[in-house]
């Protein structure tokens, strides 16, 4: 059997255009650090790419060091360079040398200056890169043999494990697997041989395990495939083809790799493993796939050296192998490079074509959504996609930038199987049509419509229409508007994957006008557990019981009657009104509880002494038509409290019953106390703070700011971000999405911010929000994500890092 790998440039130079990850993972550390990939391949003795590939396909005898000594230094040399100014050794100035942070012992610097700059953004990674510098030594034990320990039987199904905390339990003699390899011959020869002290023992214990979780989450993620796409091994035998694969699953594999499966699917039909990729590395796996079944109770592992659809044409349809039950890639990196995409893009379409069930894995969320991009492009029908249940424990730094939060092998999922269906359109229903001669809510629905109208493909609004066209809407969603029947045709690829979502936003716009006309929010229960245990939207539902005694009088309701004949479409089923109810009271309930979370992170308690939160960016979604009791929910978390007061800051603050003076001091007692300020907080500061007219806040919270979205809003929330920070008040903000968050935490980074957390909000808005002008993106939710924060990032002394 012949693979076909493909040939090697001429000449290397580091580059975006070739089908190997690690020549353009040379580029991108020459993009980052130049000069770096010259470092390591000095390191390893090798005068270029050519000379490193050849000896990674096992074309020489590899790479020789007189001792563990020397392997481990040359090893550590390739991580050297200055991580403040990037300097390589040799770019360094008389007298200057690299000296390590002696607290990760992991990243370098050249003077105690770009010590001092980098801290900021290095003291938010420097424990984990710490974690990194131990385990990158550990994993020699793979080498060794010493890893991966043996596994127990399963003792329960495989439906039953879905995460690691149902997987370790069944590991009965983990402790004592641990404890051998801490003291085993090679584990001290190890540390021996590097240039560093030996952790502890606990330290050794966890690196050991994050090891081989990355090992063993291979394994566990085909048997997620396995049962996702409802695969019996049990029923008949199954081959899986791992596509892509590389060095980092092939180099030193053994035969015995893929036997969890055998505890997973305890006397299955036989299992075989194909694994296929340009950069596998010769062993025992290579060898012939099965041309049928495998052996019985049996996990069978053969690969092939070359690209997936080469081993297709040359192989498979030659039947010499077994057509794949399921194909799964380990971080096929397609979306990084041109090169990549170009080498992918035949499998991805064979796959597609030949309908195979597939199932690939990402680094991080952020790679999920460009991969999405590109399969989205192709028309993939994606079955599913999110958080890996069994991703490696393992962090990873990414090398030339280590200051970036390290990412995690097979972190996210994405699974897809044939093309898209190309399902018939249904005719869009007209728009009303009517002259503007209604009633004035009437009136105020087909304004608000006119404002979405505009069509989703080639964005024409109605005046730019020639005389034929018009727009008519989706029928499915109700929400998104087409020029022609050629637009929406072109554009369902996109809005097929955004309409059951946007469906629910066109309901909830127009339910949610029923908090204005006082039927929204209903009422809630008085908390029947502690706030420390209402952790999650699930906590709190339970103690309200049986919503449908609150729902049903506003479903049959004439506010409810009255507003879908007027509303210009169909009144949705009692089943979907009631959703839509809850998932606007859920965006109305987000906020009360945000706050009390917020209250919760910095350990503020109102049960002791009366508490003082100021909103600030306060617009008309947070004060049209609010009323005095808003955040009365409060009350509820916090049952005989000493008094809260909330007050709203922004420039957009609506005029209303809320727009009083604030207390200049404690608030009455088991009460909630809501007053309003229009202007800027720093206004607001100047104007009444300091001439204590208004109380100091306890907390300070903003939700959704968006001061990340524009330089004009930057610069407005600047005064205040610095107020908050200098003055040291503990503050929580909320963002609509996390891209938003990251861009946010940047800001505040800049700013030398003390971040004291960020996540997502466990209290965030059901309520799917439409990007306005492009419908066919993700819907957003308010307050999906948060972070907190508290005065000036300190600046710590720095000990003398050790030289190496």
């Amino acid at each position: 059997m012949a693979s076909q790998t493909p040939a090697l440039p001429q000449s290397y130079s580091p580059g975006t255009d070739s089908v190997f990850s690690d020549q353009s993972g040379f580029y991108s550390l020459d993009s980052n650090v130049p000069g770096l990939s010259k470092v390591i391949l000095n390191q390893l003795s090798m005068k270029d790419y050519g000379e490193y590939r050849t000896a990674v396909e096992g074309k020489t005898k590899g790479l020789l060091f007189h001792n563990y000594k020397e392997m481990f230094q040359k090893m550590e040399e390739t991580f050297k360079f200055c991580t403040g100014c990037n300097k390589l050794p040799e770019h360094l100035t008389e007298g200057q040398t690299l000296k390590r942070c002696v607290k990760c012992l992991n990243v370098y610097y050249c003077t105690k200056d770009c010590q001092k700059k980098d801290w900021p953004h290095h003291k938010k990674v420097c424990k984990i890169l710490r974690l990194v510098a131990i385990d990158r030594l550990v994993e020699w034990l793979m080498f060794t043999g010493d890893l991966p320990f043996p596994t127990e039987k399963w003792s329960k199904t495989p439906a039953d494990v879905k995460a690691w905390d149902d997987w370790l339990p069944m590991q009965e003699v983990l402790t004592q697997s641990l404890d051998k390899i801490m003291a085993s011959a090679n584990m001290a020869a190890l540390w021996k041989n590097v240039s560093r002290t030996r952790p502890d023992d606990d330290d050794l214990r966890q690196s050991i395990w994050r090891i081989q979780s990355e090992f063993l989450s291979r394994v566990l993620t085909i048997g997620k495939a396995i049962q996702h796409f409802g695969l019996d091994p049990y029923i008949k035998p199954l081959t899986v083809h791992l596509v892509g694969v590389s060095h980092n699953e092939t180099m030193g594999a053994r035969l015995t790799d893929y036997d969890e499966l055998s505890h997973m699917f305890p006397g299955h039909q036989g299992i075989e493993i194909v694994m296929v990729g340009p950069e596998v590395v010769d062993g025992p796996i290579v060898r012939p796939p099965l041309r049928a079944f495998g052996p019985k109770h049996k996990v069978y592992i053969t690969a092939y050296k070359g690209l997936y659809h080469q081993f297709w044409e040359d192989v498979v349809e030659k039947g010499d192998a077994a057509k794949p039950d399921v194909v799964v890639g380990f971080h096929p990196g397609f979306h990084a490079t041109q090169g990549l995409v170009q080498g992918w893009l035949p499998t991805l379409l064979l796959l597609r074509d030949y309908n195979i069930p597939s199932f690939f894995t990402v680094y991080s969320e952020m790679e999920l959504k460009y991969s999405f991009q590109i399969l989205l492009e192709l028309e993939m029908n994606i079955r599913d996609s999110g958080p890996n249940p069994f991703t490696s424990q393992k962090p990873e730094q990414v090398q030339a930038c280590p200051n970036k939060p390290p990412v995690y092998c097979n972190s996210h999922y994405v699974c897809f199987q044939g093309l898209l269906p190309q399902e018939d359109f249904e005719g869009p229903e007209a728009a009303t049509g009517k002259s503007l001669a209604f009633r004035s809510q009437k009136e105020m629905f087909e304004k608000m419509e006119e404002s979405f109208k505009i069509c989703a493909f080639c964005e024409k609004r109605p005046e730019q229409l020639s005389n034929s066209q018009s727009l008519k809407r989706c029928a499915r969603c109700l929400n998104v508007y087409y020029c022609c029947k050629d637009c929406q045709k072109e554009d369902w690829s996109k809005h097929k994957k955004f309409c059951p979502q946007l469906r629910l936003a066109a309901i909830d716009r127009v339910v949610e006008w029923l908090l204005f006309k006082g039927d929204l929010p209903f009422p809630t229960e008085k908390w029947s557990k502690p706030q420390s245990e209402v952790k999650t939207w699930d906590d709190w539902l339970a103690m309200q019981g049986d919503l449908t005694p609150r729902l049903e009088p506003i479903i049959s309701g004439a506010n409810m009657k009255d507003l879908w004949a007027d509303a210009g479409r169909p009144r949705p089923s009692d089943d979907d009104l009631k959703q839509s109810l809850w998932r606007v009271c859920s965006e109305f309930f987000s906020r009360p509880l945000t706050v009390a979370w917020g209250a919760r992170l910095f350990g503020l308690n109102p049960g002791s002494k009366p508490l003082t939160v100021h909103l600030v960016g306060a617009g008309h979604s947070e004060t049209l038509a609010a009323k005095l009791t808003d955040y009365d929910e409060l009350n509820h978390m916090f049952p005989g409290h000493q008094g809260i007061e909330i007050v709203m800051v922004g420039p957009d603050v609506a005029d209303g019953p809320i727009v009083r003076p604030p207390l200049r001091a404690f608030g009455p007692k088991q009460r909630v106390y809501i007053s309003a300020y229009k202007g800027l907080y720093h206004e607001f500061w100047e104007e009444l703070v300091e001439k204590e007219e208004a109380a100091k806040p306890d907390l300070v919270v903003g939700f959704n700011p968006g001061f990340d979205a524009s330089q004009g809003l930057d610069q407005g929330w600047l005064p205040t971000l610095l107020l908050l920070r200098d003055y040291e008040i503990p503050s929580m903000f909320t963002t609509l999405t996390e891209t938003d968050m990251t861009y946010s935490l940047r800001i505040l980074l800049e700013l030398e911010m003390d971040m004291k957390g960020s996540g997502a909000n466990p209290f965030s808005s059901l309520k799917p929000e439409v990007v306005g002008s492009t419908p066919n993106k993700p819907p957003v939710y308010c307050n999906s994500h948060y972070f907190s924060f508290q005065g000036l990032l300190e600046t710590a002394e720095f000990e003398e890092p050790e030289e190496t």
